[in-house]
């Protein structure tokens, strides 16, 4: 029950808000007759202030682990309830309180999202490997995270997809109420008490060396390795996941596909990265390089195959093959991450901030759909980029030292 509670659930509440409310504001600036790079800037600003912030905030967490939860935690429904009751839907017509400009609020609230979520994901990450300390403890901790956030953010897409064209507004008190309920989640949490930080209180307490050994004996080079190539590949799943979340209205058009499907379409990609994540075996994938080498080129497959779809019926199986490539590449960059070092916030604040620079590509591909007046252009931009991602991550594996024996957990600390 207490992993459902701290773990499971607001994990699960957190991306359903943050991507249902994205939905939400993307769709509302396109039906204002927003361009695709003004609409591709909703999600776009935000990963532009969270590749920043991340990193910093994720290393501040290291020392505040639950305070940073909190705090994010708090940002997020203070920001849903400010969105929430700044728009006015009158049937087809949308303004907001004050008549200011529709697009401020979007990418104002765009950008305060990306605050919480730099202080609430690292430490949220982090806070797993603080409570596990045995390695198939810890794939387990994550395997019921990974499903968790990958089901609200799939949910987040198709209620969009069903509520948006009968009740706007609904989507955004929604999204308002799972925001306080993450934060009575993140009460819990710091009720039952804090794990102790792993780095040391003193000024330079970030800075400090790990004080455990590392969960597995892989040569700490071969470790590099398999982060840099799972963090390379990730980049290139995220930013194709990423064009297709926020660009799907103008996306859509090219498919040939309405709100609803594209809701549909959305939420059956990370369907099928949830079942993938179910399917990664415990121990048996970690520091063996064909799965995470596979995953960029079956991408790059699934976004040739969109840029050919017509139809719903066309565009499933290859957002289907994208969604499942998304489970490997996330997997092993959040497990590598926090199996790296002991500083655990910094780590997944790295790995959050490659998330988010993979969110910028729907900037450009935005501007290149508009130059090009083809609405699929930005899908060779994700191709281009997963080419040189899977070509970078084989090089890297290469080059990496031999593995000496099969990752086995270190001896604990005395």
């Amino acid at each position: 029950m207490r992993r459902l509670l701290v773990i499971a659930l607001p994990a699960f509440l957190t991306d359903l808000g943050f991507y249902l409310a994205l939905f939400t504001l993307s769709h509302v600036l396109e039906g204002q007759g927003a361009s695709a790079a003004r609409v591709g800037l909703v999600f776009g600003i935000y990963n532009l202030a969270y590749v920043v912030l991340a990193p910093l905030l994720g290393r501040w967490s290291d020392r505040h682990r639950i305070p940073a939860l909190l705090i994010g935690a708090g940002i997020y429904a203070l920001s849903y309830s400010a969105l929430s009751g700044a728009f006015l839907f009158e049937g087809a017509a949308v303004r907001l309180r004050g008549d200011a400009p529709i697009a401020l609020a979007c990418y104002g609230g765009m950008a305060a999202l990306a605050l919480s979520n730099a202080l609430y994901w690292p430490a949220f990450q982090a806070r797993l490997a603080d409570r596990e300390e045995d390695p198939v403890a810890l794939e387990g901790a994550l395997r019921l995270f990974n499903l968790a956030w990958t089901s609200g953010k799939a949910l987040g897409f198709l209620t969009g997809g069903l509520l948006f064209t009968l009740a706007p507004g609904a989507c955004l008190w929604l999204v308002a109420a799972a925001g306080w309920t993450v934060v009575g989640c993140t009460l819990l949490d710091a009720r039952w008490g804090a794990a102790p930080a792993p780095a040391s209180e003193g000024s330079d307490a970030a800075d400090a060396p790990p004080k455990k050994p590392s969960r597995t004996s892989v040569p700490q080079a071969r470790k590099r390795a398999f982060l840099l190539a799972a963090l390379l590949s990730n980049l290139a799943l995220w930013a194709a996941v990423s064009t297709l979340k926020g660009l799907a209205p103008t996306l859509a058009h090219g498919w040939g596909i309405g709100v609803t499907q594209t809701g549909v379409l959305l939420a059956a990609t990370l369907g099928a990265q949830g079942l993938g994540f179910l399917l990664l075996q415990s121990g048996r994938w970690p520091y063996r390089p064909a799965l995470l080498l596979s995953a960029a080129p079956v991408a790059c497959l699934g976004l040739v195959g969109l840029t050919f779809a017509h139809g719903l019926g066309l565009a499933l199986p290859a957002a289907l093959a994208i969604g499942w490539a998304q489970a490997v590449t996330y997997a092993a960059s959040v497990y590598y991450s926090l199996d790296y070092d002991e500083r655990r916030g910094l780590r997944t604040g790295i790995h959050e901030a490659v998330l988010a620079l993979g969110g910028t590509v729907p900037i450009l591909g935005g501007y290149l759909s508009d130059r090009s007046g083809d609405e699929l252009a930005p899908l060779w931009l994700a191709i281009g980029i997963g080419v040189g991602a899977a070509l970078l991550a084989a090089w890297l594996l290469a080059r990496a030292p031999a593995a000496e024996a099969s990752p086995t957990p270190e001896a604990p600390a005395a």
